[in-house]
């Protein structure tokens, strides 16, 4: 999950750079540039990989508590609860800035999974990747 996370940030970054590099050159902004937003990557599997990342992190660490404790349920079922209501809570919330902000944000999430990838999306883009 840490490597995935690492990936989708430095996705973005690189992204974010490159889109705002050419905004300063004067230069025409085409394909996922032009819609300001990243979507390809790990972002043409889920629209938000890295907090999908994050919340497999704390279910791996309540998986291991269970596991510890021999109990389904146990006090750090508390704490795996509330972070995963806060990464869906501020996922939802930038889900709605992203919506007003890019015109085209909608037909993407419409395409795009939010935090669980599809397997046959997945597997179609390893076909065509395959092919090429």
């Amino acid at each position: 999950a840490v490597i995935v996370e690492t990936l989708a940030d430095n996705q973005q970054y690189n992204f974010q750079t490159e889109k705002h590099r050419r905004k300063e050159q004067g230069e025409k902004l085409t394909g996922d540039y032009a819609g300001g937003f990243c979507q390809s990557g790990l972002f043409a599997i889920v629209r938000k990989p890295n907090y999908a990342a994050e919340q497999a992190t704390w279910v791996s660490y309540y998986l291991f508590s269970v596991a510890a404790t021999k109990r389904a349920w146990n006090w750090s079922g508390i704490g795996f609860l509330l972070l995963l209501q806060l990464f869906q809570s501020s996922g939802w919330f930038t889900e709605k800035l992203t919506r007003q902000k890019y015109e085209t944000y909608n037909a993407y999430m419409k395409s795009v999974p939010l935090y669980l990838p599809n397997p046959f999306s997945v597997l179609a883009m390893r076909n065509q990747s395959a092919k090429k």
